[in-house]
């Protein structure tokens, strides 16, 4: 028998700059649902969701994570953006019985990754007096934590007295988040891109709800299956880490042609080599065609299918 020795630890990220809005009231989960797109109605005191706020054009406004409060929900967002998207789904609210606020100052978003991340998560937030719940953000399961920035130091002393976890350092999120193709709002994608360009389509949109702000766009999109971009995972020969801007080139056409451009990159810590999320254009982003980065081969990373 080969000993695989224990688990990888669960990846605790303290996601210090994304905003937080409060939604009360009878009709709050309603109302909510019908603005986003992951399923409102589904979140429960251990159940999150994870979705995406749209214009009426289907551009991503925001990411959003949804948990449930005793009084309501608290709805992690983009960093950056929360007083905008406050003022945005404030404008939808007309008779509903729902009461929308800004609680940035107040919350501190935190995400958990890997296996066993939905039981770590309660755990920690009994420890920290928070509120978690499961959202597998990837197939590698996971989980979110919202507590109290004047809780963070409890958080931290109960993640470094848990074997399990293991407080990510920058590197550790983002060579993570670019091997799961999990971009970020505002570095990977941005208010110009739709779910399917951002490749959030089958992670962050719930395909059996009902109708929401963006959706006929959206669904309109996944119909004719004709995307111009797609953001994608590379992994890269060598170790040299390539830096944001720099082109993905090909040779298809018969002569070298700049066919996207790298937004993230890290060095993989399971491989050993540099990996990037790109931004791809038709057709390349398919994986059928050759393609080079900062001189060197770059294959597609292949994705566990979303659950």
């Amino acid at each position: 028998m080969i000993d695989e020795g224990p688990p990888e630890p669960v990846l605790v990220v303290l996601q210090e700059s994304c905003g937080t809005l409060r939604v009360t009231g009878a009709e709050a989960k309603t109302w909510l649902n019908g603005l986003v797109t992951c399923d409102v109605l589904q979140v429960s005191d251990q159940k999150g969701a994870f979705g995406l706020a749209l214009n009426k054009q289907g551009k991503i406004q925001s990411e959003v994570q949804i948990v449930a409060t005793p009084d309501g929900l608290l709805v992690g967002v983009s960093p950056g953006v929360d007083e905008k998207l406050r003022a945005a789904l404030d404008k939808f609210l007309v008779m509903e019985d729902a009461e929308l606020s800004l609680a940035s100052d107040t919350y501190l978003w935190t995400t958990f990754h890997g296996l066993g991340a939905g039981a770590l998560a309660q755990t920690a937030a009994q420890a920290c007096a928070g509120y978690a719940a499961v959202i597998p953000f990837t197939p590698a399961g996971g989980a979110v934590l919202v507590l109290e920035r004047a809780s963070v130091l409890e958080l931290t002393r109960f993640i470094a007295r848990t074997p399990a976890l293991k407080l990510a350092t920058n590197a550790d999120w983002e060579a993570f988040r670019i091997e799961q193709t999990l971009g970020r709002f505002g570095v990977d994608f941005t208010d110009s891109d739709n779910p399917h360009e951002a490749a959030l389509d089958r992670r962050a949109v719930s395909w059996s709800k009902g109708c929401y702000l963006g959706q006929e766009v959206v669904c309109m999109q996944d119909m004719r299956g004709k995307l111009k971009r797609r953001l994608v995972t590379l992994a890269v020969e060598g170790v040299a880490v390539p830096p944001a801007g720099e082109p993905v080139t090909s040779t298809a056409s018969g002569q070298a042609e700049t066919v996207g451009e790298v937004t993230s990159a890290a060095l993989s810590p399971l491989t050993g080599r540099a990996i990037a999320l790109a931004r791809l254009k038709a057709p390349y982003f398919e994986g059928k065609l050759p393609l080079t980065l900062a001189g060197k081969n770059a294959a597609f990373v292949e994705q566990a299918p979303a659950e």
